[in-house]
């Protein structure tokens, strides 16, 4: 109500009315509350959608009464009491703030009806996406029907949520383990909604392992389809990262439950971008924080960023960032691995940290042989086997047949089925950002039967962003490989190559 209006009313007249907004309020909240149950139970008859009961809200009570009946979280309530010199009763409290935060309130609605429509929207607008559904095919069609099914996923950008979320949504609804960085307004109540819970990684307080390690084993033994980053973070420096046991170990533990008899397999799943969105950001971090840009530069390039892609929208100049791509690896079954290994189960961590360690090993191992090779991250490869080397189109459709023939066991699912059409594809998304430049070079012979010297048209890595290039073509190595390299501390590299982090972006 505006100050004039609110002037020209008598007082009673204006708390009549602002107690009918707040009654007309209350009153569309009920009835979009009662019409959306309705509407979403309708979608779930006619979908035939089967959603994870321990996922909806009204099973919180049940989580609690299993979280809270575990020997694990007793000691640790009476352990956190004791270290803080706090009462059972606090400690309690606390074990309970910390429960509420890490469980989902999935919403059947917002998931189907506005979480896949929106997911589909957006990784069609940034990407030509492609998903490998044969491995998943197969396996449902072998799979026992009360099987538990953990998706294990490298982590490449925070798309990877948006990407496989699209990608399954017709197979099943997935309950991510989200990091920290969406325990913000409204980011937090997103995930939720769509039935992902949060994980504060890096925190030693031991009351708070014990209930999130106890909720993870508890909707998995109830079979909740949950989707996991084995390797806890993104990727810096593009290559595989060393995998985490935490969360490995909380779904494995379920097995110690003589209760829970129903298969448990892991999925390996790979993904891979030509284009990551953070790609810049990520990279930056493998130099000294001298040669960073500032929060201003980064706010700076971001809005130009959108401000540039919303321009070519509307123009209808905008070019996708090529492709996204998910695959799968050979699923695990985690019955037959515990058989194999029994040590996995051991009630101390140190007893079974080197069968976990296998079984991680074992997951990257699968989801390196799954991972797809998409136009750009080949191309890096290439200009990165011939550093400061101009190559002309010739010599690159060239060395792109040949890792085609190299690789022929390795995942293809491009569109593009000879060495010309992937360069022509790679070469529209780099050649955009400026990755690539024109180059000139002398013939190898030198001259013609003229006895001029030839000059040959050539493309040559933009001295300037030697870590893109690295990042991608980095990419494309396999788990062994970066095993046998080690898993370095970031560092500053050389200053010719941190300079290509402290530029801003010039085109997107």
């Amino acid at each position: 109500m505006t100050g004039a209006l609110r002037r020209t009313l008598p007082p009673f007249m204006t708390l009549m009315l602002e107690v009918a907004a707040v009654v007309i309020l209350l009153a569309a909240t009920v009835l979009a509350l009662v019409l959306g149950k309705r509407h979403a139970r309708r979608l779930q008859r006619t979908r035939r959608i089967h959603i994870d009961r321990f996922k909806l809200k009204r099973r919180h009570a049940d989580i609690e009464l299993e979280v809270f009946g575990s020997r694990e979280v007793v000691d640790a309530i009476r352990g956190y009491a004791k270290e803080h010199h706090a009462t059972i009763d606090e400690a309690t409290r606390q074990a309970r703030t910390y429960l509420r935060e890490i469980v989902p309130k999935f919403n059947l609605l917002a998931y189907y009806r506005v979480g896949a429509p929106l997911a589909r929207a957006i990784m069609h607008f940034l990407y030509r996406p492609v998903v490998e559904h044969k491995t998943l095919h197969d396996f449902n069609a072998t799979a026992p029907k009360n099987a538990v099914v953990v998706y294990l996923i490298n982590h490449r950008s925070n798309a990877d949520y948006v990407l496989v979320a699209h990608m399954l949504f017709k197979f099943v609804s997935l309950s991510y383990a989200v990091g920290e960085w969406a325990r913000v307004w409204p980011l937090n109540h997103l995930f939720k909604w769509f039935g992902g819970y949060f994980i504060r990684r890096r925190y030693r307080e031991q009351l708070y392992h014990a209930i999130l390690s106890t909720f993870v084993s508890t909707i998995t033994k109830n079979g909740v389809t949950q989707g996991v980053f084995i390797e806890g973070g993104l990727t810096r420096d593009g290559a595989f990262q060393k995998p985490k046991l935490g969360m490995l170990d909380y779904i494995v533990a379920g097995k110690r439950d003589p209760g829970f008899s129903a298969p448990l397999f892991l999925i390996p799943t790979a993904i891979n971008y030509d284009r990551v969105l953070e790609d810049r950001n990520l990279t930056e971090e493998l130099v000294g924080k001298e040669d960073r840009r500032t929060k201003g530069d980064k706010l700076q390039t971001t809005i130009e960023f959108l401000f540039r892609n919303l321009l070519r929208s509307v123009l209808k100049r905008f070019k996708r960032y090529g492709y996204a791509v998910v695959t799968f690896g050979t699923p695990i079954a985690v019955d037959e691995f515990v058989h194999e290994h029994p040590a996995i189960l051991s009630p101390s961590y140190d007893g079974r940290k080197a069968a976990l360690t296998e079984l991680a090993e074992l997951v990257m191992t699968e989801i390196s042989n799954a991972l797809p090779v998409t136009p750009v991250t080949l191309l890096a490869r290439i200009f990165a086997d011939h550093p400061g080397e101009p190559l002309t189109d010739a010599e690159i459709i060239e060395a792109v047949d040949a890792y085609r023939e190299t690789w022929h066991n390795r995942v293809w699912l491009l569109r593009e089925k000879t060495g010309d059409a992937i360069w022509r594809a790679a070469r529209n998304v780099v050649d955009l950002r400026h990755l690539i430049q024109p180059a000139e070079r002398w013939r190898s012979d030198l001259f013609e039967g003229s006895g001029l010297p030839v000059i040959e048209e050539a493309w040559q890595w933009n001295p300037r962003e030697l870590l893109l290039r690295d990042y991608y073509a980095n990419s494309l190595m396999t788990f062994g490989e970066v095993k046998e390299r080690g898993w370095p501390e970031l560092k500053k590299v050389a200053p010719t190559v941190a300079a290509s982090a402290g530029t801003k972006e010039r085109s997107i």
